[in-house]
């Protein structure tokens, strides 16, 4: 078991600091108070045979379900949108189901891999989202720079985004 890497975000935004830590069992974020974990473990045959967890990764788990824990309690599970949309340049979408203290109605993840932009939204509007113009500086800077390993611009929260969603947001973002 290693030791988890940490990373602190955005000290200066009004919903910040947040804090990403890399487990050996998947990503957790922190933002104010609120933890949010996701368990990429796969619980498959091969783990009940061995009772040694395989890592397989966030995108290998959204087959199964990824496990959303949010302050230690399985709350939630993140998978594949139907229709399924693979590509560079299309969306690819994720459908986060499970408890309603956490979830909010139609709350789903949307992807793009050039530039790598990252959007959660509800049936109430986007809630975090990354900047359109602010994801190739982030990329320099976290590919070039000695001094910096993290995003420089934060990401877009709605008003009255709660921080348990920015904490989603985040922790997919560094899955």
């Amino acid at each position: 078991m290693t030791a988890p890497q940490e990373t602190r975000l955005h000290r200066w935004t009004r919903w910040g600091p947040a804090a990403v830590r890399r487990l050996d069992t998947g990503v957790e974020a922190v933002v104010g108070d609120q933890t949010v974990e996701l368990d990429v473990t796969h619980r498959g045959l091969i783990y009940e045979q061995t009772s040694r967890p395989l890592r397989l990764g966030f995108y290998a788990c959204l087959e199964i379900g990824v496990l959303v824990r949010w302050n230690g309690e399985d709350v939630a599970t993140i998978r594949h949108a139907e229709p399924r949309r693979l590509g560079l340049a299309r969306r690819s979408r994720y459908d986060v189901v499970g408890d309603d203290r956490f979830v909010v109605p139609g709350m789903q993840l949307t992807e793009r891999a050039i530039p790598p932009l990252l959007t959660l939204r509800a049936d109430s509007g986007v809630l975090v989202s990354s900047r359109r113009w602010a994801e190739p500086l982030n990329i320099a800077v976290t590919e070039w720079s000695f001094v910096r390993e993290d995003d420089v611009v934060p990401p877009r929260v709605r008003g009255g985004t709660r921080p348990e969603h920015v904490a989603l947001w985040m922790a997919v973002r560094h899955a």
